[in-house]
């Protein structure tokens, strides 16, 4: 993880994603949620660690990231709902759509993971149009990173 790459702003976030068409949506979509994934698996087995000082800044650095890829997937899902797609079988609905005040925030958390294994929660399932690989979505090298 690069110290000068940090996401872009919210409302920045929301403007590109008009300009995306559907199965581009659903691909970063897929993309957050799996990062979600492995930064709360993550978070388990750091918790196994709780007087380890760097293990808890890890905790609420994943966290603050976790949040904030919650809010794009809302996002995405809203861009999805707007153009009449039906959301019925998208992923889980623990991600809802961002605050008006998150979307402004200035101080976002930057997209990155601790490192960290264990764990015994599922990845989030890939859509069918997707190829999976020992239950991980495959990633192509082509993707669009926002």
């Amino acid at each position: 993880m690069s110290a000068s790459a940090a996401p872009i702003p919210l409302d920045q976030f929301a403007q590109v994603l008009i300009e995306l068409e559907v199965p581009q949506l659903h691909e970063e979509s897929s993309r957050l949620e799996l990062s979600i994934y492995h930064l709360e698996r993550s978070n388990v087995t750091l918790a196994e660690y709780p007087d380890d000082e760097d293990c808890k800044e890890a905790i609420q650095y994943n966290v603050g990231v976790i949040e904030q890829q919650k809010q794009r997937v809302g996002l995405i899902r809203l861009e999805l709902g707007r153009r009449g797609v039906n959301l019925e079988h998208a992923g889980s609905s623990d991600i809802a759509a961002p605050t008006a005040t998150a979307a402004t925030s200035g101080s976002e958390a930057q997209s990155g993971e601790a490192s960290a294994g264990g764990g015994s929660q599922q990845p989030p399932a890939a859509p069918e149009n997707e190829s999976t690989t020992n239950g991980h979505v495959a990633e192509e090298e082509a993707g669009i990173y926002l």
